[in-house]
């Protein structure tokens, strides 16, 4: 752990390269964190793609494209393409989720092991 005394002694060049490590370090992780709690932007707009393409089905029906009042079977056909795309939507979003999740599981393993090499007085 670098102590206020130790980055006193660094140039200022040093200290610049270290704050922008940290600054983008930061960044990674708040970023994980966002994707990890389904708030990016993928998932804030994936129940507008459901609803877009209802509005699509309900204007085939409306307006009876490909004859769908007398057979809907195309409509049903399309309606499970639709639903079996959302699933792989949804588990694709869900594998993104614990991928960011172990992703961060990483990064706190890494710094508790830099932590404790630093700290420990059988090292340099």
């Amino acid at each position: 752990m670098l102590t206020k005394d130790i980055i006193g002694k660094l140039s200022l060049e040093q200290r610049e390269v270290l704050a922008k490590a940290e600054f983008f370090k930061s960044q990674r992780r708040q970023k994980l964190f966002e994707q990890a709690r389904g708030r990016d932007w993928r998932s804030r707009y994936f129940p507008l793609y459901i609803f877009c393409v209802c509005l699509v089905f309900i204007g085939m029906f409306c307006f009876n494209l490909f004859d769908c009042q007398k057979s809907p079977v195309i409509c049903y056909l399309l309606i499970g393409i639709v639903l079996a795309s959302v699933v792989r939507f949804e588990i694709a979003r869900t594998n993104r989720r614990v991928d960011a999740l172990l992703e961060l599981l990483d990064l706190d393993r890494m710094e508790r092991e830099d932590q404790k090499m630093q700290t420990d007085p059988k090292v340099g």
